[in-house]
C-alpha cells in the first residue's frame, strides 16, 4: 500500500543519483497509524512519522522506530517504576521510551554496534542532549508551494508514457 508522498520533489543530494528524485513515483509507505479506542485518546488515532533521514532520532539502524511509538505503549501498558523488557533492543528506542516515563528498562541486543549506540543514546538522554520528537507533536503538512512538495517533471513524464502505453495496448486488443 502506498500513499502520496509529502515531498515528491525531494532530490538526491549526493552520489550517482545526485539531482534525481529520491522518492518512489508510486508514493510512500504510510506512517505508523494505530487505531485505538476513542475513550483513550481524543482523536482515536496515533499518527507517528517513520524514522527517516531527517527525523531527529535517526541512527544507522536500518529499521529503527520512533521513541514516541513505544512511549505510548509504555504509558498504556505499564505503571511508573515497573519493568520493561526489550529482547531485541536495537538502538534502544524501547529502553528510552521507558526511561523517559519513569520505568525501569532492560534491553538485549546481539549486535555490538547497536549496543554501543543504545548506550550513547541513553547517556545523551540523561545528559539532556538526546534529540527526539516529543510525544503528540503534530506532523508537518507542506503547503504545496514548496518545490520539494511538488511532483517532479520526470514522474509526470513517466505517468504520461505509462498511460500512452496502456492506451495503445487497449487499442491493439480491441480493433
Amino acid at each position: 500500500m502506498r500513499i502520496p508522498s509529502k515531498y515528491p520533489g525531494k532530490l538526491h543530494f549526493k552520489g550517482p543519483k545526485k539531482g534525481l528524485p529520491s522518492g518512489n513515483p508510486l508514493g510512500k509507505n504510510p506512517s505508523d497509524i494505530w487505531e485505538i479506542m476513542e475513550q483513550d485518546w481524543e482523536n482515536g488515532m496515533w499518527n507517528i512519522p517513520n524514522v527517516k533521514s531527517n527525523h531527529p532520532e535517526k541512527t544507522n539502524h536500518p529499521c529503527q522506530f520512533p521513541i514516541e511509538l513505544v512511549e505510548r505503549c509504555v504509558l498504556a501498558l505499564t505503571e511508573e517504576y515497573s519493568w520493561v523488557l526489550d529482547p531485541f533492543a536495537g538502538v534502544g528506542s524501547t529502553v528510552l521510551g521507558a526511561i523517559k516515563n519513569n520505568r525501569n528498562a532492560m534491553g538485549i541486543e546481539k549486535e555490538e554496534d547497536y549496543c554501543t549506540l543504545a548506550k550513547q543514546r541513553i547517556k545523551d538522554y540523561n545528559d539532556g542532549n538526546l534529540k527526539f520528537r516529543p510525544i503528540n507533536k503534530p506532523i508537518h503538512q507542506p503547503t504545496g508551494k514548496d518545490k520539494v512538495s511538488q511532483i517532479p517533471q520526470q514522474w509526470l513524464q513517466l505517468q504520461q508514457s505509462d498511460s500512452k502505453e496502456k492506451s495503445n495496448s487497449l487499442n491493439q486488443n480491441h480493433p
